[in-house]
């Protein structure tokens, strides 16, 4: 009868790659928290009306990145898409121009008829 013993196979898991990098991210995320407080009082200037220029300047920031982010993967979708209905495209993998057989042959057969 095979029999597992808890202790190790624990053990294991515990000292894996994978699980102290969660801890790790659990332990920096609780430290950040908890340091939040402190580094908004020293961020604060002491004026109050600057606070709506910086968080609009924030937002600005964030929404520039947002569409920037968004029109990167547009065109890489777009990229995809052409290569599967037919067209040439870049591959995902390496780069380069291709077509796929499935698109090469509709296209000559459609020509045909």
């Amino acid at each position: 009868m095979y029999s597992i013993d808890v202790r190790t196979e624990v053990r294991k898991i515990a000292n894996s790659k994978p699980v102290h990098a969660a801890a790790g991210a659990g332990a920096l995320a609780t430290q950040t928290i908890r340091d939040l407080p402190g580094r908004l009082a020293r961020s604060i200037d002491g004026t109050v009306t600057s606070l709506p220029a910086r968080a609009n300047e924030y937002v600005q920031t964030a929404r520039a990145k947002a569409a920037s982010q968004y029109d990167m993967l547009a065109d890489r979708g777009k990229q995809v898409l052409g290569e599967r209905n037919g067209a040439p495209g870049k591959s995902a993998l390496n780069g380069t121009a291709s077509t796929s057989k499935a698109s090469t042959s509709r296209a000559s057969t459609s020509k045909s008829k």
